[in-house]
């Protein structure tokens, strides 16, 4: 029987819709309304509104392309009970070659899955970073600009958080890496699990 593929940890697939389906489209409209409001404004109300236009811009641009990855790769994310509900094939022997192709079929568009998910995860972490310093620069009081040491406490504030944001998202992934590899590795001898994806 082929091998069937799953992620690890089993809820990354649904933890990842969400992300690129949810989270993704409200920050992007969040992004797109603040640089409106940059775009309209002039030196005196912001320090450097070309620069913070353009972080939020290019935020836009990485969360719409989370979004378009997410999109696209999630046609190819199916478990073992899909393949049995949209095909009327038992595990009898007389469907054994069925099966065998089906399961292979998964595990290939698995790895598609999982090659373009990830594009989407990085697209999606840059989008939340470049966020982070679009709003910094947005906050960073004009010379003269009033109630200007608040204005620089918000942006510190919001700068702070955006390096943890920045550290948090590298942490988790080198421990996502590992936890793949030992998962995998331990997985690796099971040619049929009882449900995937």
């Amino acid at each position: 029987m082929a091998l069937l593929k799953a992620p690890v940890p089993l809820g990354y697939g649904q933890a990842s819709k969400e992300a690129h389906s949810v989270a993704a489209p409200l920050l992007t409209g969040a992004a797109l309304a603040l640089a409106g409001v940059v775009a309209g404004a002039n030196d005196r109300i912001f320090r450097w509104p070309g620069i913070s236009l353009l972080m939020l811009v290019a935020t836009s641009m990485a969360l719409i392309a989370s979004i378009q990855l997410h999109y696209y790769s999630r046609q190819f994310f199916y478990s073992r009970q899909d393949i049995h509900d949209w095909y009327d094939i038992d595990d009898g022997p007389g469907h054994k070659a069925q099966l065998t192709r089906l399961y292979a079929w998964q595990g290939d568009d698995y790895d598609k899955w999982a090659r373009n998910n990830d594009r989407a995860v990085h697209c999606f972490n840059a989008g939340t970073v470049l966020l982070g310093l679009g709003i910094v620069a947005a906050l960073m009081p004009p010379d003269g600009g009033r109630q200007a040491s608040w204005r620089w406490a918000a942006a510190g504030l919001v700068l702070v958080c955006t390096v943890a944001e920045a550290v948090w998202t590298l942490v988790i992934y080198r421990k996502n890496v590992n936890l793949r590899r030992k998962r995998g590795a331990a997985l690796s001898a099971i040619t049929e699990p009882r449900e995937t994806a």
